[in-house]
């Protein structure tokens, strides 16, 4: 996984600015080390909660942890697990009531770690080598990590007193601690919560924050699974709610669009809305627990995007949010607002919601008195109801098609409803839908006479075809499977006289980005193709000179290597070979291997490992897109860490993932089948480009 530097700040509705704290004598790095805690557990079924943790720019933290691999089981967690032991079945599991206060704590000594409960080991374990944590470690109490990946781990309890010492405790010393008493070693950092602060009193991480719900009361921390203490040695590492705290990062980024906020965490479900010459992005997140926010980026050409971050996050008592979508109002005027759907889960029932802004960019929610629930009639009532898209209706107002559970008797799949003011809305009876199961609802639009649906289900998305609003539906008879791989939920977006689709990219470690947006294109039956909007042409930035490789057997690479952690675009043209001829194949090395993208005769392409001799192909992908290729084709390639898009004659053949980032190597199966190869960087966040390495 890619490391993020932890020292960022991060505004409400701004991006964040990595910044490197400034060095200052914090005393000796922490590496034997003791971390202690008291604490009130309010739920033993919480999974993977962090109580303690050290965590340092790298990613690599020491944490006590409740629940992660065994449940009730409390653990010394760690990056990776490098420092866990992985067999916990003979640990004992944790029995204690709510309103018992237990002592907890993890001791790293030596090569070996101990878990300490209430003076008395529960386990010990040897490690190859203990992680060491200097000045600018930061600490949190009540999260396991916070990082690239967001915040994950959130403890649900109450802390009384939270302590590290510079030294391997025994048990017996252990034992002998008091909470808000003095001890004697000192520890190297003490957080008193009888003393109604968040500071660290002993002074290593001067400066402490209390984020979201978490709070002081009763001479304790409060964790609710939705905050938690941060401190750090400089006030710029930490992510706060003062206003005065943020800096503000206008860089851009282009090809895989990431969310880089904490705040925002990782992505899923993106939609874009177009006013007045600005591309607004928005996109479900998670940055603490669940889908707990919906963050935005903006655009003025499609291509490059400034961060914005959240702009609605969720509410207390909602277990987590759901996607939507945005369009304005009905009815006539300049001054009509924008209306948002998102949903909410409480309890085991999900509903829509509105929110509403004059600008895009600040959005107020709507009261509940237009919370828009199951009829029941036609859909069972705890099923799904979520994401509504929206359509003109004759006449006036608005159709919407959303992500719901009809009741089998009704032959559909999905909700189907109108509105006449775009926040009221009534459902009617779901449409039939033939050939496709249960699934979500991305887009619907109106093409050429005909009702095209974006259908995500069983973790890819179709096209559905109808002739009329209300249905039927249909699965499309060519080329059915629109995506499928590393990528899903695909939504259409109306950009100027372009129709455009855009989706997720996920990366093998659960990372997600937004694709490059696609032009989509159909057929008179109304079947679906996405194809390369040459507005992406933008992202050429400077041009690679490449030096083809001579021919010979294996794979031939590329000269110079190429940065593939800033992104390029490679364009050539291919002759693809007879059946039965060698493989023709584009080579990506990633460590100690590389993926081929095997081009076969009739244009189909397959994804598998293949070493550089060009033996051991094991393909694990392939696709086919219902279109007659010539013997000639032109490839385009589009790679940044480990996303791809493949193109062929400019129609998208496959979205993936390699399984680990490239190393910039790039070669070539039978090079005397390409031609013309060319490649451009991409410009990095800074303006600058990017330059290739050796």
């Amino acid at each position: 996984m890619t490391m993020l530097h932890v020292a960022l700040v991060l505004a409400v509705t701004v991006p964040f600015l990595c910044v490197e704290p400034a060095m200052s004598d914090a005393g000796p790095e922490l590496t034997v080390k003791t971390l202690v805690a008291w604490v009130a557990v309010a739920d033993l079924k919480q999974q993977g909660a962090g109580l303690l943790t050290l965590i340092d720019p790298e990613e690599r933290f020491d944490s006590i942890v409740l629940g992660e691999i065994a449940a009730a089981r409390w653990m010394p967690g760690s990056d990776f697990f490098h420092r866990t032991h992985r067999d916990q079945a003979a640990w004992p599991a944790e029995t204690a009531a709510p309103d018992q206060l237990l002592q907890i704590a993890v001791v790293y000594s030596d090569r070996s770690v101990t878990v300490v409960r209430d003076g008395v080991a529960l386990a010990t374990y040897p490690v190859e080598a203990l992680q060491s944590f200097g000045g600018d470690a930061m600490a949190l109490i009540g999260l396991r990590y916070v990082g690239k990946m967001g915040e994950i781990g959130p403890f649900l309890g109450e802390v009384a007193d939270a302590r590290i010492y510079e030294q391997a405790l025994t048990p017996h010393q252990i034992a002998a601690l008091r909470p808000s008493v003095a001890s004697d070693p000192a520890p190297a950092a003490w957080w008193r919560f009888d003393l109604g602060k968040a500071d660290d009193v002993m002074g290593r991480f001067p400066v402490s924050r209390l984020i979201g719900s978490a709070r002081i009361e009763r001479d304790r921390l409060i964790l609710d699974g939705d905050g938690f203490l941060w401190a750090a040695r400089d006030a710029r590492a930490i992510v706060g709610d003062d206003p005065a705290d943020d800096v503000f990062d206008r860089s851009e980024q282009s090809l895989f669009y990431k969310a880089r906020s904490r705040r925002t965490g990782n992505m899923w479900d993106t939609w874009l809305y177009r006013h007045r010459g600005v591309n607004y992005l928005y996109y479900l997140a998670n940055a603490r627990r669940g889908w707990d926010n919906i963050s935005m980026a903006t655009s003025t050409d499609g291509v490059r995007w400034k961060e914005a971050g959240p702009i609605l996050t969720k509410r207390r008592g909602v277990v987590w949010m759901g996607t939507g979508s945005v369009w304005q109002a009905p009815g006539a005027g300049k001054n009509r607002k924008f209306i948002m759907n998102y949903s909410e889960w409480r309890g085991p029932r999900q509903t829509i919601f509105f929110a509403e802004s004059r600008d895009l960019v600040h959005w107020e929610r709507l009261d509940d008195s237009t919370e828009f629930r199951q009829d029941e009639r036609w859909y069972q009532r705890d099923g799904r109801w979520d994401c509504i898209w929206t359509i003109p209706r004759p006449g006036g107002g608005l159709y919407g098609y959303w992500t719901a559970t009809p009741k089998p008797a009704t032959g559909g799949r999905f909700g189907f409803g109108e509105s006449l003011d775009g926040v009221t809305w009534t459902a009617l009876p779901p449409p039939v839908v033939e050939g496709a199961g249960e699934g979500e609802v991305g887009a619907v639009e109106q093409v050429d006479g005909r009702y095209v649906m974006l259908y995500g289900t069983g973790g890819r998305m179709v096209t559905l075809v109808a002739d009329k609003p209300h249905g039927p539906f249909r699965l499309a008879q060519r080329n059915p499977e629109l995506l499928a791989g590393h990528t899903y939920f695909a939504r259409f977006y109306r950009c100027g006289a372009d129709l455009l689709a855009n989706h997720h990219a996920i990366a093998r470690d659960g990372a997600v980005s937004m694709g490059t947006l696609k032009r989509a294109s159909t057929d008179t039956a109304g079947a679906l193709w996405l194809v390369w909007w040459q507005v992406n042409d933008k992202m050429k930035g400077a041009p690679i000179s490449l030096k083809r490789p001579a021919a010979g057997p294996g794979v031939a690479l590329l000269e110079p290597r190429v940065d593939a952690a800033a992104g390029i675009l490679l364009e050539g043209n291919v002759a693809l070979r007879p059946p039965g001829a060698p493989p023709v194949a584009l080579w990506l090395g990633h460590g100690e291997t590389g993926t081929a993208i095997v081009l076969e005769h009739d244009g189909a392409v397959s994804y598998g490992r293949m070493g550089l001799d060009g033996s051991g192909f094991t393909p694990d992908n392939r696709v086919a897109r219902d279109r007659a290729f010539g013997g000639m084709v032109r490839l385009r390639l589009l790679l940044k860490g480990s996303l791809t898009e493949l193109y062929l004659n400019d129609l998208l053949m496959q979205c993936y993932s390699l399984p680990a980032a490239g190393d910039g190597r790039v070669g070539l199966l039978d090079a005397q089948a390409f031609s013309h190869v060319r490649a451009w960087d991409v410009p990095r966040p800074d303006g600058k480009p990017a330059t290739s390495g050796p």
